[in-house]
């Protein structure tokens, strides 16, 4: 009994969850932006000159098996002058190979906090 017992706790534990796996290209549906992941960054650029718009160092917040959190951090130059700023960045998976990528902090080109969503698709 106690080894059966201890078989199917040793069973359990081989099961993994399916988290999300975000590595690889994004396009936006209305195809105007790309998000890249890669293993700890996001790089966000515009899909048909493949011009880097932003490039965030990501730093999982929360996960479960339909949506990734993550405290994103973004340098860039104001003034000659290397800034920081956090934002955070939810993706939720929606259908197969559809994510909604949800976007919540103070823009760097404006002077008040946004919240933006882009419907993304995963590239083939």
């Amino acid at each position: 009994m106690r080894k059966f017992l201890f078989l199917c706790l040793m069973s359990c534990c081989f099961f993994e969850v399916h988290a999300l796996d975000l590595n690889g290209k994004y396009l936006s549906l209305s195809g105007e932006l790309m998000f890249r992941f890669t293993s700890d960054s996001l790089y966000v650029d515009i899909a048909q000159s493949h011009r880097n718009v932003s490039a965030f160092k990501l730093v999982k917040k929360s996960e479960d098996k339909k949506s990734t959190t993550f405290n994103a951090y973004e340098s860039y130059l104001e003034n000659d002058r290397v800034t920081y700023r956090e934002v955070l960045i939810r993706v939720t998976r929606q259908k197969n190979k559809k994510f909604l990528l949800e976007y919540f902090g103070k823009d760097k080109d404006r002077d008040y906090n946004t919240s933006e969503r882009y419907h993304i698709k995963l590239m083939e």
